[in-house]
């Protein structure tokens, strides 16, 4: 029999008091007291679910999210369950990144509770972060239909269409978002880049954040100045960009955001005062990641290589699957002379390129090649490149390749299998940062197509969210370079961050129509620009341990 709605139990006068004053607390943002009476509620009366649910979400809050799942899950196990309970869980389970978990979660509560228009949201945002958009998209609408309007479901629903390339109602739904909440940091970022990806044109793309920012109350600038900076320094330049966030940190000086993007925007000018604030905002936080991994860059930046590796260091011992300091702590290595950086930098063994496997149905890869360009084509919609991504000179797919509908597209993941068994077998198991998830299963995390123009290349650069990266080449132009050049190459180690001295790409990939490059998600890479007349294609996805 599948689960019943209930509903919370009746609490006694001064649990109810006590449960009304955590919530309080927690609202005020004291959340020490806050967590101590949910749990005193909750010693009290064990099954209080309300206590449990709340607590959860402000255990999940903190960042605490595996305490908070195990917290609530006995209270969404039963033959009856209340669909708040259900919503924690699922929140819990989406900030831990098991998303098919957290979206089966949201799917029942919104059953349970099927008159709810928050329940109706949440299972709309789950299929959002699925890549199932013509789903979301559905649920958005009929959260709308039960009077729902809140901003983040116009939200939600402003990029499923963007990812079913209903571009125009996209860029409608995310203003709809902006006009229920000015200052929506998440939708104004969202609309300037569509602005951006569907013209070409930096002024327009700017404009709905200038505007915010004339709007805005000066305390509540610093947000939307974070937002103008990423925009700038990706459309217009680092200088620009600089200019404004040196503006904006002045008026804001006590801002760790605005600090921060300050002192990356230094590194290559200024280093000195990228470290100095980089140590301003640690003084107040001294184990913001952020702000660690941001001060190994200023000590990259200032030839200071061990001072780089210790923080690198430290943020691994916190963190052993922390990209981003994996990559400062060989990048520190190679620059003090240090071997031991080949032992995560190991291009021999750790970047391998095969063909992909011809998938069922086709009778050759040749063919297959065909039809996937064929599919891909009809994807590449947009003109300009996505903000904050590594691409220059081209554009990306807006919708997850996972969730795609074309055959040639579902196949490719069919075809990859094979090569990413062979890469796992050929590294192997081992104790080093890399190859110590090499063991059990691996899933695709997500995947996008890239088109380069004629003079577009990728900025080198890492993925912090995957294990095993990837790059299949699918159109190669003809004015691919065959010598010196390495025109249109894949290359790697080449750090963006400015070094002392310089370190050049160290190992290259000539890709190949059908080509598939594995290689780990920390390594540095980018591509030689190219020339010529002819667009190049590829599929790019990361793989995780599963």
């Amino acid at each position: 029999m599948p689960p019943q709605p209930a509903q919370p139990p009746h609490l006694s006068p001064a649990n109810a008091q006590a449960l009304q004053q955590a919530q309080a607390l927690g609202r005020a943002g004291r959340l020490a007291e806050a967590e101590r009476l949910y749990r005193a509620v909750l010693q009290a009366e064990p099954g209080c679910v309300q206590a449990a649910a709340a607590l959860a979400r402000l255990l999940t809050a903190a960042g605490r999210a595996a305490e908070a799942e195990a917290l609530v899950r006995p209270f969404v196990q039963g033959k009856a369950i209340w669909p708040e309970a259900l919503s924690a869980r699922a929140a819990a389970l989406k900030a831990l990144d098991r998303k098919p978990e957290s979206l089966a979660d949201y799917m029942l509560a919104a059953q349970l509770n099927p008159a709810s228009g928050v329940a109706a949201h949440n299972v709309a945002s789950g299929l959002g972060d699925a890549g199932r958009d013509r789903e979301a998209v559905a649920e958005a609408e009929r959260a709308f239909a039960l009077g729902l309007q809140a901003p983040e479901t116009w939200l939600v629903y402003g990029r499923a269409l963007q990812g079913l390339r209903r571009f125009a109602e996209a860029e409608d739904a995310l203003r709809q978002a902006i006009a229920r909440r000015p200052a929506y940091v998440e939708a104004l970022r969202d609309l300037c880049q569509l602005i951006w990806m569907q013209s070409g044109d930096a002024q327009a793309a700017l404009a709905p954040i200038d505007a915010a920012l004339a709007a805005v109350q000066p305390a509540s600038a610093a947000a939307l100045a974070g937002v103008k900076i990423r925009l700038l320094h990706h459309l217009s330049g680092e200088a620009p960009a600089l200019a404004f966030a040196q503006e904006a940190l002045a008026k804001s000086p006590g801002d760790p955001r605005l600090a921060l993007e300050t002192a990356a925007l230094s590194l290559r000018g200024a280093p000195e005062r990228s470290r100095e604030l980089c140590a301003a905002v640690l003084a107040r936080n001294p184990r913001d990641p952020t702000a660690r991994r941001a001060m190994a860059h200023a000590h990259l930046a200032l030839g200071e290589a061990a001072a780089a590796a210790e923080v690198a260091e430290g943020l691994l011992a916190d963190n052993p699957i922390d990209q981003e300091a994996a990559a400062a702590l060989a990048t520190a290595r190679r620059l003090a002379g240090d071997e031991r950086y080949r032992d995560l930098w190991d291009y021999d063994a750790l970047v391998r390129a095969q063909t992909i496997d011809t998938p069922a149905g086709w009778a050759s890869l040749e063919a297959y090649l065909g039809d996937l360009r064929g599919a891909l084509a009809e994807l590449h919609a947009l003109q300009a490149h996505p903000i904050e991504q590594s691409v220059r000179g081209g554009a990306q797919t807006s919708q997850n390749l996972l969730a795609a509908e074309h055959p040639a597209i579902r196949a490719f993941f069919e075809a990859v299998q094979g090569p990413i068994r062979a890469y796992r077998a050929a590294v192997g198991p081992g104790a080093d940062l890399f190859r110590a998830r090499n063991r059990g299963g691996h899933r695709v995390l997500g995947a996008w197509s890239v088109r380069l123009k004629p003079g577009g290349f990728h900025v080198d650069h890492i993925h912090p969210q995957g294990w095993i990266s990837s790059a299949c080449y699918i159109d190669v132009p003809q004015a691919l370079g065959a010598g010196e050049d390495r025109a249109g190459w894949l290359r790697f180690g080449a750090p963006p961050i400015p070094t002392r001295p310089t370190l050049e790409a160290e190992h290259f990939v000539r890709p190949q129509p059908g080509l598939l490059a594995l290689f780990p998600s920390y390594i540095w890479h980018g591509t030689v620009p190219f020339g010529g007349d002819q667009v190049r294609t590829t599929i790019a996805f990361d793989v995780v341990p599963d």
